[in-house]
């Protein structure tokens, strides 16, 4: 019952933070550009070697902030079935690992509180959106970036593998991302284990975030002290 009203709870948060991208950009952990670089070392190896070295290096660049244990859930948002193991969670930003080794299609959802960046490590990932009639083609090294707002139309191919980050409104999206597919695959099990991962992530961050914060303001406090 209480991590049923945790997450209630984060998707009233997340309502709040939408259309305040100032706040979310501002309070931001991560930068997009060091989340392509490190996906970069996942290129040219086996999936698991790929992922296994990504994962080192983000626990290397954010000690304390990534979860050391990978846990992998299936994830049918717009239709798609992938894995995914959720390495980071706030309410304004997510890390997560995502592909598949038999390859999918579908849907991106459209998010219109968030930019998402996929920074392919392995395979190859085909998209087009509303009036294109030629498909753009991602591969290794390469990072597609849906804006707010934006919906695609997505195949990945088989062995394709990449390093999500995603900023903004996070809760808002938990509909689309868990909730709807799971109308269509009746996997109660698999959503309850999604969710909770995302409480569980959301939580630790807000308690290192306060512990920062407490720790800056007694540092403060010292110094104005000081003769």
């Amino acid at each position: 019952m209480r991590t049923f009203t945790a997450i209630a709870g984060l998707v009233f948060m997340g309502l709040l933070f939408a259309g305040c991208p100032d706040a979310q950009n501002a309070n931001a952990r991560f930068d997009p550009e060091d989340i392509h670089q490190i996906s970069l070392l996942g290129q040219g190896l086996p999936p698991e070697e790929g992922i296994k070295r990504i994962h080192e290096a983000l626990l290397a660049k954010y000690p304390g902030l990534i979860k050391e244990d990978m846990e992998w859930t299936y994830n049918f948002t717009g239709a798609t079935l992938a894995q995914m193991t959720l390495l980071y969670a706030s309410t304004t930003e997510y890390i997560l690992i995502f592909g598949t080794p038999v390859g999918s299609d579908g849907f991106s959802g459209r998010y219109p509180g968030m930019k998402v960046y996929d920074c392919m490590f392995s395979g190859e990932m085909w998209t087009y959106t509303e009036g294109q009639f030629q498909k753009t083609i991602y591969l290794p090294g390469e990072c597609a970036i849906l804006e707010p707002g934006m919906g695609k139309g997505y195949r990945m191919k088989e062995d394709t593998w990449m390093l999500e980050y995603t900023r903004g409104d996070i809760p808002a999206a938990l509909p689309i991302g868990v909730f709807a597919p799971t109308q269509l695959t009746q996997d109660w099990d698999n959503a309850w284990r999604t969710m909770k991962n995302y409480a569980e992530r959301v939580a630790d961050s807000a308690l290192k975030a306060k512990a920062r914060q407490d720790a800056a303001k007694a540092e403060a406090g010292q110094e104005s002290a000081a003769p």
